[in-house]
């Protein structure tokens, strides 16, 4: 223990029912154990009534004794008298009564006893009384003495006793028998009578633990020991296969016959015949002989089982030259002539044999469990119990079919439901390998494997079939209970008996083990739970009030945990499951203890539970752990840390903000100027696709016209040709018909150069020069002077030869010609004027015809700028005007035309800011 100086332990004090012992060792420490916690307490603290001195008395040290009574009395024992003192140290009483240190006193029933040598003494109320033991004689016996639990004991010879006082009489009590206790030095001891544990302490030898044998193993007369199967033989004997008849009490065997066999198989039947086999022969000892004389039987194969069906039919099962299958065969005639005849083939080698109804046979074998309808000669496999080794079959008093198989475990089969149950094994797996099962007359089903032997309450394995609970308690024996090996042996039929005088049999790889059933007291694992110590980075850590405190930056804890218990250690099943943070499910407790390395802070509860025998249920305890947090782990630093986060992200998306505005102001910035640039080219993309779309109508429309316009040419032509053609004798028709269409053909030349130039120059920029208006409109009488003349027409240049006008000559000449090709076209017989001048500062020109007019609609268009090429119903004013409208926007000129039907048309061109002489 921490902190203690010495380990040797010099006095017990204390009360053992209230739970507080004190202990003085041998440098005088105190030590207090309580609630299965040892602590070392100042002497400050230590009750009066507890409290240890030592004194010198005849020159020898001993201690100032005091005995505690369970009422919180206690004696007080000094070297010249006894005292007896209540729980607030008043005295009660006192003895004057002069003793030596070799004097014992021992207390029993809260009453104090002295040997003094010679004789017993009491001391009961202020007097004192002699004290007789019965059967105790002479002074040739030892004395220990326990007064913590008010025991006393007596060593006589080699056996242990204990004082006992019942009816008024004091008697001893044999706990132990023929044992050397010369050297073992005993100074203390300790009996339980409620689990019949014997604790004995020695001085070199340590704690010995005394539990008496709770089975008894019979070796018998085989040289080996092995033994099989066995059947009853009365109400406290059973036969065994070797032939020897065994008693309970262990008596010697007496044998019965002497023949050898295979000890699988032993059976009586309702005669008293006692049937066995050995390999492929099968034998009858008959009773009305005393079993001297047989029957004998030898069949081809290996004989597996016997078996008498409730009708007395005798059964033979055997395997078929050694493969999975096999046969019956039934005994057949009469007891004179009786022979064994083939009943039905089956698909396993037959191993154990029951019967419920008596057309039901349940059979075991290497391949599962089995129903055999006997009349019908039917097998009906049981499906959940397939591909094991059956060993036993045990049907009970509520036709519950219970199975043990040897890999698998053992099973539960209701006839009715027809459900099969699987239960959980033991944890180191022993049940896996289960030979047989006795229901003895307390409800409790023994099991016996190759590892030792089971008791458990068939109604907690009923309650696990029917889901009432999820865990079974097994109590576990081995070969410290009594047995000559833990190794049962199975496989046979019968595999263990009940008998009458409720004993139970088992066989053994060495014997066979007998008990009575009655008399078997479990030692269960019923102590409470302790979370016995901590070590935190290898350092004792205090457990206090079932709960302990760490801090963070642990890293390793290992947890004791205990539960005391003297029994087998099979039998004490701690499993441990922790809830918090972390969460670990129920595990099984490893050498006492479990370990956890660098848990997260938090709360964390840590439960243990075991199961103590009693109907299965189980034992908690809980610890609760306390694993404090670093700084950086707390919910505060969590909080101010989000907080900041919080302030770091707010300044951040505000920065971000500001620095997106900003740009969002340049990007606009750029986007206004990109849009702006855009929207300009856009609009001169726009103009420019107009312009393009105008183009290609004023060309797809020009192309029609220019056709249309070179028809008349055409045709006169074509006309004049064909007068030529018809007057070629005529010299005059000659003469002027080639004028004619020297004229015509110059004429369509002109016209055709003309629309060339015009398609060339039309959406160009306008070029200006200075010329003579008069002579450019002589040159273009001169192109229309013949046709002029051919339709009567007199042509009048009014304009001035010193009028020189500066624009774009080409342009204006187009509109001269045009000007005069439409007056020409409209006139017939009648004049033409053409003149120009200067007025309000503007250049002017004019040209009037008396041709037939324009429609008023086709004056009101042109002089609004509102006319688009001519349709073929405005075809009379030719493509001209058109070509004029056009022209004129490029050299920012202006029409006016005025017309009528009487007086013919007069169209006025006017210039601004004109360049002019």
């Amino acid at each position: 223990m921490a902190g203690m100086t010495t380990n040797r332990m010099a006095v017990f004090r204390g009360n053992a029912a209230k739970d507080k012992i004190y202990l003085l060792n041998d440098l005088a420490e105190y030590i207090l154990i309580k609630n299965n916690k040892a602590s070392i307490i100042p002497k400050s603290k230590v009750p009066e009534q507890f409290k240890i001195s030592n004194n010198l008395y005849k020159n020898r040290r001993f201690y100032n004794n005091k005995i505690y009574r369970t009422d919180n009395q206690y004696y007080s024992i000094s070297s010249k008298h006894i005292d007896l003192y209540d729980n607030e140290n008043k005295m009660l009483w006192q003895i004057q009564y002069d003793y030596n240190e070799n004097q014992k006193f021992f207390i029993i029933n809260n009453i104090l006893y002295n040997y003094d040598g010679k004789k017993f003494i009491k001391f009961e109320n202020g007097k004192i009384h002699p004290v007789k033991i019965d059967r105790l004689t002479g002074n040739n016996f030892s004395l220990i003495v326990n007064n913590v639990s008010q025991q006393t004991f007596f060593i006589v010879g080699g056996n242990f006793y204990m004082l006992e006082k019942k009816s008024g009489k004091f008697r001893l009590k044999l706990l132990l028998e023929n044992y050397d206790l010369s050297k073992s030095n005993i100074v203390s001891a300790y009996y339980d009578p409620e689990d019949d544990i014997f604790y004995i302490g020695s001085s070199t030898n340590g704690l010995l633990v005394v539990k008496k044998k709770l089975f008894k193993t019979i070796s018998g007369n085989k040289t080996d020991g092995v033994y099989y199967a066995q059947i009853p033989y009365g109400t406290n004997k059973f036969l065994a296969t070797s032939g020897e008849v065994f008693t309970t009490d262990g008596s010697p065997a007496n044998f019965l016959f002497k023949y050898n066999n295979d000890n699988y198989s032993l059976m009586t039947d309702r005669k008293g015949n006692i049937w066995t086999k050995e390999n492929n022969i099968v034998y009858c000892f008959h009773k009305k002989s005393n079993f001297v004389t047989y029957n004998k039987w030898a069949f081809q194969d290996r004989v597996t089982q016997i078996f008498e069906m409730k009708e007395g039919k005798i059964l033979v099962g055997m395997s078929v030259g050694g493969s999975p299958k096999g046969k019956i065969f039934t005994l057949e005639g009469t007891e004179d002539k009786l022979c064994f005849e083939f009943y039905m083939n089956v698909h396993f080698n037959v191993t154990y044999m029951v019967q419920t109804e008596n057309n039901i046979i349940w059979t075991g074998s290497h391949l599962g469990f089995h129903k055999i309808y006997f009349k019908e000669k039917k097998i009906e496999n049981i499906p959940r119990i397939q591909k094991t080794y059956v060993r036993s079959i045990y049907i009970d008093n509520s036709h519950n079919i219970w199975i043990t198989s040897y890999d698998t475990g053992f099973y539960l089969y209701n006839q009715i439901t027809k459900k099969t149950t699987h239960f959980p094994v033991d944890k180191n797996k022993y049940l896996l390998s289960s030979h047989c099962i006795i229901e003895d007359p307390n409800g409790f089903f023994w099991i016996t494997s190759n590892k030792g032997l089971f008791q458990v309450f068939k109604k907690d394995l009923l309650d696990y079939a029917n889901k009432k609970t999820k865990s079974v308690y097994y109590h576990y024996y081995d070969k410290a209970d009594g047995f000559g090996t833990n190794e049962f042996n199975g496989g046979c039929q019968p595999c263990g008996l009940l008998l009458e005088n409720n004993h139970v049999t088992f066989p053994s790889m060495k014997g066979i083990v007998v008990f009575d059933s009655e008399k078997i007291k479990k030692l269960l694992p019923k102590g409470n739970i302790y979370f016995e110590q901590a070590e935190v980075n290898n350092k004792y850590s205090p457990i206090i009030n079932d709960t302990l405190f760490l801090k963070h930056d642990f890293e390793r804890l290992r947890l004791f945990i205990n539960s005391p218990y003297f029994g087998n250690s099979n039998n004490l099943n701690i499993e441990t499951k922790v809830e918090g943070p972390i969460n670990q499910k129920w595990e099984q407790l490893i050498d006492n203890n479990i370990s956890f390395t660098t848990l997260p802070p938090g709360t964390y509860y840590l439960s243990a539970r075991k199961m103590t025998g009693r109907n299965s249920e189980y034992q908690y305890k809980t610890l609760i752990i306390i694993i404090s947090p670093a700084f950086y782990q707390t919910v505060w630093f969590h909080i101010l840390l989000i907080l900041l986060m919080i302030t770091g992200l707010y300044y951040l998306v505000k920065m971000r903000l500001k620095y997106i505005r900003l740009k969002n102001i340049l990007l606009e910035k750029k986007i206004a100027e990109q849009t702006s640039q855009l929207r300009n080219t856009i609009s001169t993309l726009k103009d420019t696709t107009a312009n393009l779309s105008k183009q290609i109508v004023d060309h797809k429309k020009l192309i029609g016209i220019i056709t249309h316009d070179i028809k008349s040419p055409l045709r006169f032509l074509a006309m004049t040709a064909k007068h030529i053609y018809q007057n070629p004798n005529d010299p005059d028709a000659v003469s002027d018909g080639i004028k004619s269409l020297h004229t015509s053909s110059s004429q369509l030349y002109n016209f055709v150069g003309n629309i060339l130039e015009y398609t060339k120059v039309s959406r160009q920029d306008n070029l200006s020069s200075s010329y003579c208006l008069h002579t450019l409109v002589e040159e273009k009488i001169t192109i229309f002077s013949n046709i002029a003349f051919s339709k009567k027409i007199i042509i009048y240049n009014l304009i001035s030869v010193s009028h020189i006008v500066n624009n774009n000559r080409l342009l204006f000449s187009i509109i001269i010609h045009n000007l005069l090709d439409n007056a020409i076209k409209n006139t017939a017989s009648g004049k033409i004027i053409l003149s120009s001048g200067i007025k309000e500062n503007k250049v002017y020109f004019e040209i009037e015809d008396s041709g037939v007019g324009m429609s008023a609609e086709l004056v009101h268009l042109y002089n609004n700028k509102k006319i688009q090429f001519r349709t073929e119903k405005d075809e009379k004013s030719g493509m001209g005007l058109q070509i004029i409208t056009e022209l004129l926007e490029i050299m920012k000129g202006k029409m006016k035309i005025e017309s009528s039907a009487v007086f013919g048309t007069k169209i006025t061109i006017t210039f601004s800011n004109p360049k002019t002489n």
